[in-house]
Protein backbone atom coordinates (compact mmCIF):
# COMPACT_ATOMS: atom_id res chain seq x y z
CA UNK A 1 0.00 0.00 0.00
CA UNK A 2 2.81 2.39 0.88
CA UNK A 3 4.46 1.68 -2.49
CA UNK A 4 1.23 2.51 -4.30
CA UNK A 5 0.83 5.79 -2.40
CA UNK A 6 4.49 6.66 -3.05
CA UNK A 7 4.03 5.92 -6.75
CA UNK A 8 0.98 8.18 -6.93
CA UNK A 9 2.92 10.97 -5.23
CA UNK A 10 5.77 10.64 -7.75
CA UNK A 11 3.35 10.65 -10.70
CA UNK A 12 1.47 13.67 -9.34
CA UNK A 13 4.70 15.53 -8.72
CA UNK A 14 5.87 14.77 -12.25
CA UNK A 15 2.62 16.05 -13.75
CA UNK A 16 2.84 19.23 -11.71
CA UNK A 17 6.46 19.74 -12.76
CA UNK A 18 5.56 19.25 -16.41
CA UNK A 19 2.73 21.75 -16.15
CA UNK A 20 5.08 24.20 -14.51
CA UNK A 21 6.99 24.40 -17.81
CA UNK A 22 3.95 25.87 -19.57
CA UNK A 23 3.09 29.57 -19.78
CA UNK A 24 5.21 32.68 -19.93
CA UNK A 25 8.94 32.89 -19.27
CA UNK A 26 10.80 36.20 -19.01
CA UNK A 27 14.55 36.47 -19.30
CA UNK A 28 17.61 38.61 -19.97
CA UNK A 29 20.31 37.82 -22.54
CA UNK A 30 23.82 39.03 -23.32
CA UNK A 31 25.80 38.03 -26.42
CA UNK A 32 29.27 38.75 -27.77
CA UNK A 33 30.81 37.79 -31.08
CA UNK A 34 31.88 38.83 -34.57
CA UNK A 35 29.88 40.67 -37.22
CA UNK A 36 30.70 41.39 -40.85
CA UNK A 37 29.22 42.92 -43.98
CA UNK A 38 28.79 41.22 -47.36
CA UNK A 39 29.02 43.22 -50.59
CA UNK A 40 31.09 46.28 -49.72
CA UNK A 41 34.57 44.88 -49.18
CA UNK A 42 37.16 47.32 -50.58
CA UNK A 43 39.59 46.06 -53.23
CA UNK A 44 42.88 44.67 -51.90
CA UNK A 45 41.64 44.57 -48.32
CA UNK A 46 41.29 41.90 -45.65
CA UNK A 47 38.27 41.38 -43.45
CA UNK A 48 39.18 41.64 -39.75
CA UNK A 49 37.52 40.69 -36.49
CA UNK A 50 34.79 43.16 -35.58
CA UNK A 51 33.55 42.99 -32.00
CA UNK A 52 29.78 42.79 -31.88
CA UNK A 53 27.48 42.49 -28.90
CA UNK A 54 23.82 42.37 -27.92
CA UNK A 55 21.99 42.98 -24.67
CA UNK A 56 18.28 42.81 -23.95
CA UNK A 57 15.21 41.01 -22.69
CA UNK A 58 12.91 38.37 -24.14
CA UNK A 59 9.57 36.75 -23.35
CA UNK A 60 8.64 33.19 -24.34
CA UNK A 61 5.30 31.41 -24.14
CA UNK A 62 5.75 27.64 -23.77
CA UNK A 63 2.90 25.50 -25.06
CA UNK A 64 4.42 22.40 -23.45
CA UNK A 65 7.77 21.06 -22.27
CA UNK A 66 9.30 21.18 -25.75
CA UNK A 67 7.87 24.00 -27.86
CA UNK A 68 7.20 27.69 -27.48
CA UNK A 69 7.17 31.05 -29.25
CA UNK A 70 8.62 34.34 -28.15
CA UNK A 71 9.93 37.79 -28.93
CA UNK A 72 12.65 40.07 -27.65
CA UNK A 73 14.05 43.60 -27.66
CA UNK A 74 17.83 43.99 -27.83
CA UNK A 75 20.41 46.70 -28.25
CA UNK A 76 22.66 45.26 -30.96
CA UNK A 77 26.02 46.75 -31.98
CA UNK A 78 27.16 45.41 -35.37
CA UNK A 79 29.16 46.43 -38.45
CA UNK A 80 32.46 45.36 -39.96
CA UNK A 81 36.20 46.08 -40.14
CA UNK A 82 38.56 45.99 -43.14
CA UNK A 83 42.33 46.42 -43.26
CA UNK A 84 43.75 48.14 -46.34
CA UNK A 85 47.15 47.62 -47.95
CA UNK A 86 48.60 50.71 -46.28
CA UNK A 87 47.68 49.17 -42.89
CA UNK A 88 44.88 51.66 -42.33
CA UNK A 89 41.51 50.31 -41.26
CA UNK A 90 37.96 51.06 -42.31
CA UNK A 91 35.70 50.49 -39.32
CA UNK A 92 31.93 50.71 -39.51
CA UNK A 93 30.02 50.56 -36.25
CA UNK A 94 26.24 50.33 -36.61
CA UNK A 95 24.00 50.25 -33.55
CA UNK A 96 20.48 48.85 -33.83
CA UNK A 97 17.40 48.22 -31.75
CA UNK A 98 16.67 44.61 -32.70
CA UNK A 99 13.28 42.92 -32.33
CA UNK A 100 13.35 39.16 -33.01
CA UNK A 101 10.37 36.80 -33.11
CA UNK A 102 11.21 33.13 -32.71
CA UNK A 103 10.07 29.57 -32.26
CA UNK A 104 11.78 27.75 -29.41
CA UNK A 105 12.37 23.98 -29.30
CA UNK A 106 13.78 22.29 -26.19
CA UNK A 107 14.57 18.59 -26.48
CA UNK A 108 14.75 15.77 -23.96
CA UNK A 109 12.95 14.98 -20.73
CA UNK A 110 11.63 17.97 -18.78
CA UNK A 111 13.04 16.39 -15.60
CA UNK A 112 16.59 16.54 -17.01
CA UNK A 113 18.86 19.20 -15.59
CA UNK A 114 20.53 19.95 -18.95
CA UNK A 115 18.56 19.94 -22.22
CA UNK A 116 19.57 20.87 -25.79
CA UNK A 117 17.62 23.71 -27.41
CA UNK A 118 17.13 25.33 -30.81
CA UNK A 119 15.50 28.61 -31.82
CA UNK A 120 14.76 30.09 -35.24
CA UNK A 121 12.80 33.05 -36.53
CA UNK A 122 12.78 36.44 -38.27
CA UNK A 123 13.79 39.80 -36.85
CA UNK A 124 13.66 43.46 -37.72
CA UNK A 125 16.16 46.05 -36.51
CA UNK A 126 16.29 49.84 -36.60
CA UNK A 127 19.50 51.85 -36.97
CA UNK A 128 19.95 54.21 -34.01
CA UNK A 129 23.64 55.13 -33.96
CA UNK A 130 27.28 54.22 -34.46
CA UNK A 131 30.20 55.73 -36.32
CA UNK A 132 32.02 54.85 -39.53
CA UNK A 133 35.65 55.96 -39.76
CA UNK A 134 39.11 55.35 -41.20
CA UNK A 135 42.06 54.91 -38.84
CA UNK A 136 45.66 54.94 -40.03
CA UNK A 137 48.91 53.81 -38.42
CA UNK A 138 49.24 57.17 -36.64
CA UNK A 139 45.80 56.71 -35.05
CA UNK A 140 44.42 59.63 -37.02
CA UNK A 141 40.65 59.37 -37.36
CA UNK A 142 38.31 60.61 -40.04
CA UNK A 143 34.71 59.55 -39.93
CA UNK A 144 30.98 60.20 -40.00
CA UNK A 145 28.04 59.07 -37.91
CA UNK A 146 26.64 55.88 -39.40
CA UNK A 147 23.02 57.00 -39.10
CA UNK A 148 23.78 60.09 -41.22
CA UNK A 149 25.89 58.11 -43.70
CA UNK A 150 23.23 55.48 -44.40
CA UNK A 151 20.17 55.86 -46.59
CA UNK A 152 18.78 52.53 -45.33
CA UNK A 153 17.94 52.59 -41.63
CA UNK A 154 15.94 49.36 -41.29
CA UNK A 155 17.19 45.80 -41.62
CA UNK A 156 15.31 42.51 -41.62
CA UNK A 157 16.76 39.03 -41.46
CA UNK A 158 16.70 35.62 -39.82
CA UNK A 159 18.16 34.36 -36.54
CA UNK A 160 19.04 30.81 -35.59
CA UNK A 161 20.60 29.52 -32.39
CA UNK A 162 21.72 26.17 -31.03
CA UNK A 163 22.69 25.48 -27.45
CA UNK A 164 21.52 24.05 -24.15
CA UNK A 165 19.39 25.01 -21.18
CA UNK A 166 20.45 24.35 -17.58
CA UNK A 167 17.79 24.15 -14.87
CA UNK A 168 19.21 25.85 -11.79
CA UNK A 169 16.04 25.31 -9.76
CA UNK A 170 12.33 24.89 -10.48
CA UNK A 171 11.29 27.60 -12.93
CA UNK A 172 14.76 29.18 -13.29
CA UNK A 173 17.06 28.36 -16.22
CA UNK A 174 20.40 29.44 -17.69
CA UNK A 175 20.62 29.29 -21.51
CA UNK A 176 23.90 29.08 -23.44
CA UNK A 177 23.72 29.36 -27.23
CA UNK A 178 25.62 29.91 -30.46
CA UNK A 179 23.65 32.44 -32.53
CA UNK A 180 23.81 33.31 -36.24
CA UNK A 181 22.19 36.34 -37.88
CA UNK A 182 21.66 36.67 -41.65
CA UNK A 183 20.44 40.03 -42.95
CA UNK A 184 18.30 40.13 -46.10
CA UNK A 185 17.87 43.88 -46.71
CA UNK A 186 20.57 45.71 -48.70
CA UNK A 187 21.97 48.53 -46.60
CA UNK A 188 22.50 51.47 -48.96
CA UNK A 189 24.80 54.40 -48.10
CA UNK A 190 23.86 57.96 -49.03
CA UNK A 191 26.78 58.14 -51.48
CA UNK A 192 25.78 55.04 -53.43
CA UNK A 193 28.09 55.94 -56.33
CA UNK A 194 31.15 55.72 -54.06
CA UNK A 195 30.13 53.11 -51.48
CA UNK A 196 28.40 49.86 -52.49
CA UNK A 197 25.44 48.43 -50.59
CA UNK A 198 25.82 45.45 -48.29
CA UNK A 199 23.97 42.98 -46.06
CA UNK A 200 24.67 42.21 -42.40
CA UNK A 201 25.94 38.99 -40.85
CA UNK A 202 26.75 38.04 -37.27
CA UNK A 203 27.95 35.09 -35.17
CA UNK A 204 27.64 35.24 -31.39
CA UNK A 205 28.03 33.34 -28.15
CA UNK A 206 25.23 34.18 -25.75
CA UNK A 207 24.23 33.54 -22.17
CA UNK A 208 20.85 34.29 -20.69
CA UNK A 209 18.51 33.50 -17.85
CA UNK A 210 14.81 32.68 -17.86
CA UNK A 211 12.27 32.52 -15.07
CA UNK A 212 8.66 31.43 -15.40
CA UNK A 213 5.53 32.96 -13.89
CA UNK A 214 5.02 30.29 -11.25
CA UNK A 215 8.58 30.68 -9.99
CA UNK A 216 8.17 34.46 -9.81
CA UNK A 217 4.92 34.04 -7.86
CA UNK A 218 6.60 31.59 -5.48
CA UNK A 219 9.51 33.98 -4.93
CA UNK A 220 7.11 36.87 -4.33
CA UNK A 221 5.15 34.86 -1.76
CA UNK A 222 8.37 33.96 0.08
CA UNK A 223 9.42 37.61 0.18
CA UNK A 224 6.01 38.60 1.55
CA UNK A 225 6.25 35.90 4.23
CA UNK A 226 9.73 37.06 5.26
CA UNK A 227 8.50 40.64 5.38
CA UNK A 228 5.51 39.62 7.51
CA UNK A 229 7.72 37.62 9.89
CA UNK A 230 10.04 40.59 10.21
CA UNK A 231 7.15 42.85 11.18
CA UNK A 232 5.92 40.33 13.75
Amino acid sequence: MKKIVLGLIVITTGVFSARAQNGWNIGDRAAIGHSWMVGNRPDNSDRKFHLSYELGRSATYNFNNNTGVGFGTYFSSQGGTYELQDNSKVIERANYIKIPVFANFTFGDAASRVRPRFTIGPSVQFLVGGKTFVRNSDDVFAGVYTKKAMNTKIDAGANASLGFSVRVCDGFYINNDVNYYHGFVEQKPNNATESPSYTNRGLYLSMGMQINGQAMKKWKNKMMQHHKMGRD
